[in-house]
């Protein structure tokens, strides 16, 4: 399934150890049993932030839901923030480098546009409960972690600015009107993007009627330049 796509970058840096001392190699099948383990208290502790919450969740439980002892659980991390901050780039991560890839593509800016969003609804709507919980849980913790603050920080302003960049290329290009504000353009398509989040989290409680996107594409199509409209940007 998409939404289990591993953040493999952040396992690598995790075992980098074994590969930077010359005087060990770590022999494959240990590798392949560490990197298991490291999934199986990923799972776990994903599992845990979206039953009971960062701030109740503690790393005995996340332990005892993976099956490990408290001293096993701390060997791979050493604190609840640097967990969640893992569990983070394995399965909320996954949703920021959707909507990038899909931009950095090559084509018209608008098209681009409509792909990032189209993607992430897509791949949303594959989500468990539990992940659509942790996107939520990661917003709210993010106001008292420094370490989380900082991470969506980081990944928000990256993402803001790729929307804003996409829409200048496409008024250079002559495929979006002159007169869009690419600044508050790009605010509006996070704003779309935070609610297409949000509305998976709330699914549980109320049926979806609709599809959200399709008056966005109506939106997205008034941002073309009329026939009779000089093309470009000044």
């Amino acid at each position: 399934m998409p939404v289990r796509l591993r953040a493999q970058s952040c396992k690598w840096r995790h075992f980098a150890r074994y590969y930077t001392e010359p005087t060990f190699i770590m022999p494959k099948i240990t590798l392949q049993r560490e990197l298991a383990r490291h999934d199986q208290i990923l799972d776990a502790a994903a599992a845990c932030f979206a039953h009971g919450g960062f701030a109740a969740t503690a790393m005995p439980e996340i332990a005892s839901a993976a099956k490990l002892s408290v001293g096993s659980l701390y060997r791979y991390f050493p604190n609840k923030e640097e967990l969640f901050l893992a569990v983070v780039a394995d399965r909320v991560a996954v949703y920021n480098d959707t909507v990038f890839a899909e931009l950095s593509r090559s084509g018209p800016a608008l098209r681009r546009l409509r792909s990032a969003l189209g993607r992430l609804q897509r791949l949303l709507a594959e989500q468990s409960p539990d992940e659509a919980r942790l996107s939520l849980e990661l917003w709210a913790r993010a106001h008292d972690v420094p370490a989380l603050r900082s991470w969506v920080e980081e990944a928000r302003a990256r993402r803001l600015e790729t929307f804003r960049k996409v829409i200048d290329e496409g008024k250079l290009g002559g495929s979006i009107r002159r007169d869009v504000r690419a600044s508050d353009a790009a605010a509006m398509l996070m704003a779309i993007s935070d609610g297409l989040v949000v509305q998976r989290s709330c699914a549980p409680f109320h049926e979806q009627r609709g599809n959200p996107l399709a008056e966005t594409e109506r939106l997205l199509d008034s941002w073309q330049p009329q026939p009779t409209e000089p093309s470009g940007s000044t």
